[in-house]
């Protein structure tokens, strides 16, 4: 069984970030599962949910980065 039909066969339908073992080979799976955790960002939202920050604050973060690219694409024209 070639790769691709390896990586066809471990798909699970109805769960985006599932995948099955399929003969026995376990690192394959934990590979794909790995990638597709990391492509679909899960980790991300858990770290940035372990610390409160305030709303007033992440607004003011957003406006200065917002601040910033605009300066940045000014600087580019």
């Amino acid at each position: 069984m070639n790769k691709r039909e390896k990586h066809h066969k471990s798909i699970v339908a109805g769960n985006g970030n599932a995948v099955t073992v399929i003969n026995k080979d376990l690192n394959f799976a934990l590979r794909n599962f790995k990638r597709k955790i990391k492509e679909s960002k899960i980790l991300d939202k858990f770290k940035e949910n372990q610390t409160f920050i305030k709303p007033s604050f992440k607004r003011k973060n957003q406006i200065s980065k917002a601040k910033y690219i605009q300066h940045i694409k000014d600087l580019n024209q």
